[in-house]
């Protein structure tokens, strides 16, 4: 266990019990099959995107050159959920997916922001690039991510959802390979870069914090579509690589109580997380090229969104410019949201159908904005896939 990354570890035993212990624990565990799997693969430096694809598409024995180790991890990715089991999924995402730019605006104010509270949580793409181009990049290919997750069916095996899943997995595990080469990361201090326990608080950001947040906004769900996203991102982080003693706790009591872990065990934000909350904030606030009176509205927005969705104390320490925002748009935005529900109520618009138009329209949106192509390739674009694969760990620091 990680002594100087874990604070409060007294506390949070005596509020969490044995889960408290797992999760310090899990700082100082990464993905052992990914990270096998990269460092055989980077040896076909442009080639190894293209053969996994092949190998998840049909089947490892269609590529003969693999390596032993990417059989390996083929061979342990989750089985396809029971029939009952996806029928849960696809109402739970359909439920979330239905929000449309509700959504967007969470994973743009939240799910993405909170990551910042943690500094050694960040350091690993403080290390990999510049602040402002590793911020545009995470925001946009993170975006495109999840809409290829949320369209109908893109969770399910050969779908381009799944196989960018599991590219994900991949990119973190040669990142992983690029940090620990450097000779610049302190395992003890820090634990293992991109862990278990960061990888399944994203989880809970992608999951939870969702929910939560468009509860907030006035959208409504039912208890067997909350059931449904869980068991949805259950599944999703089993491609991620979480291990199989986390997945369990991908159920909404236990992400609240890893929610609370997060926040007692882990530092405030430093410099360089209050620096990505800027960058994150004006980077979305700049999309598109707006007109100066456009891009001032747009950031007094977003800043407002962030204390709304994560709280006063987060948008402090992040140090987020107060906005009126924070105080109108709980006030314009949940009658919006619940005439909206009525009339589609009343119309009687399958959540399905509402959920499919809902994610064509970001699909297109990104599109047309020339942010970043869609199906598998909205990860990492080749060059950085090339860039990845020819890294050659140096002599690490004594």
């Amino acid at each position: 266990m990680s002594q100087s990354r874990i604070l409060n570890a007294a506390e949070a035993s005596r509020r969490h019990g044995a889960l408290a212990g797992t999760y310090a624990a899990a700082v100082m565990h990464a993905d052992p099959l990914g990270d096998a799997a990269v460092e055989a693969l980077h040896l076909f430096h442009g080639r190894w995107w293209p053969m996994v694809l092949k190998a998840l598409e049909e089947g490892i024995e269609a590529v003969p050159d693999a390596p032993p180790e990417l059989a390996a991890l083929i061979a342990s990715l989750p089985p396809e959920p029971k029939p009952e089991e996806w029928e849960k999924m696809v109402r739970g995402s359909a439920a979330v997916a239905r929000a449309g730019d509700s959504a967007a605006l969470v994973l743009q104010c939240a799910s993405l922001m909170i990551d910042y509270w943690s500094p050694p949580a960040m350091k690993p793409l403080v290390m990999t690039g510049g602040l402002q181009l590793q911020t545009i990049h995470r925001l946009t290919q993170t975006n495109a991510w999840w809409i290829e997750l949320h369209r109908p069916g893109g969770l399910q095996p050969k779908q381009d959802g799944y196989k960018t899943t599991v590219h994900v997995r991949l990119i973190h595990a040669f990142v992983r390979r690029m940090i620990r080469g450097s000779g610049a990361w302190d395992r003890a201090a820090l634990g293992e870069p991109i862990n278990q326990a960061d990888l399944f608080f994203q989880v809970v950001g992608f999951s939870k914090l969702m929910i939560d947040s468009l509860q907030r906004m006035g959208y409504r769900f039912t208890a067997e579509e909350k059931e449904g996203y869980f068991l949805f991102w259950r599944h999703t982080a089993a491609l991620l690589g979480v291990e199989k003693a986390l997945l369990p706790s991908v159920n909404e009591t236990d992400c609240g109580r890893y929610w609370d872990l997060w926040m007692l065990t882990n530092p405030g934000p430093d410099a360089d997380g209050v620096a990505l909350a800027r960058t994150t904030i004006e980077a979305v606030a700049g999309v598109g090229n707006p007109s100066a009176a456009m891009r001032r509205f747009q950031l007094w927005l977003l800043r407002g969104a962030t204390y709304w969705l994560l709280g006063r104390e987060v948008g402090q320490k992040l140090q987020v410019p107060w906005t009126a925002a924070a105080f109108l748009l709980p006030m314009v935005y949940m009658p919006a949201v619940r005439i909206s529900e009525l009339l589609a109520k009343w119309r009687g618009v399958d959540r399905s159908q509402a959920a499919a138009r809902a994610i064509r329209k970001l699909a297109l949106g990104n599109a047309a904005l020339g942010i970043v192509p869609e199906g598998t390739q909205v990860v990492s674009a080749p060059e950085r896939l090339e860039a990845l694969a020819k890294f050659k760990p140096g002599v690490p620091a004594s």
